[in-house]
């Protein structure tokens, strides 16, 4: 091997360990990024309160209500129907900013990067793994002149399973056996 080509292998060479060196800085920074993000989605918590006054509620980061509180007059000002909409109501929003607010601190993440199947042909895409930038809809609330009754979580259930059937009569006893059974007998 001549000195040339010794002098350019060692080119390459150090500018092949630069690019890795490189490469394993911006993945520590992304990760170290990626920690603090997640840190702070699962801390990520929205306080709402109904509109007329009466509840409150905060949601956590899983969108899982963690704190309702009722007016001290809540009970004297609304019915306990109005009072079920609010609480499903602010809690509905209440996951949907949660959700709004934890896409917004990955966005700086997810933005730019490939999708699997960029990468590698016939892959599965993992879009649907992270979270979405754009708020979904909140879903609509019952009107205020339907019942809570007609909207009951109990109505959904499924049928209830069918009884055991009857238990089985023991058969009458032959002529030739003596009252009462062997496990009553002692030895």
């Amino acid at each position: 091997m001549s000195g040339d080509d010794r002098a350019r292998l060692e080119a390459r060479n150090a500018a092949m360990k630069e690019q890795v060196s490189s490469l394993l800085d911006t993945f520590t920074r992304q990760t170290e990024m990626l920690r603090d993000a997640q840190e702070a989605a699962a801390r990520t918590t929205a306080s709402l309160t109904s509109k007329d006054g009466l509840v409150r509620a905060t949601v956590d980061s899983g969108g899982v209500l963690t704190h309702l509180e009722f007016a001290p007059s809540s009970f004297e000002r609304s019915t306990p129907e109005a009072l079920a909409r609010s609480v499903l109501q602010i809690a509905r929003e209440g996951a949907s900013r949660v959700e709004q607010q934890v896409a917004d601190l990955m966005s700086p993440l997810t933005e730019g990067l490939p999708d699997l199947p960029d990468l590698v042909e016939d892959a599965p895409s993992l879009s649907a793994l992270l979270p979405r930038t754009d708020a979904p809809a909140p879903r609509p609330v019952a009107p205020e002149d339907e019942s809570f009754e007609d909207r009951s979580l109990l109505a959904a259930r499924p049928a209830p399973p069918p009884p055991p059937p009857p238990a089985r009569k023991r058969p009458a006893p032959d002529d030739d056996e003596q009252p009462g059974t062997w496990l009553r007998e002692s030895y």
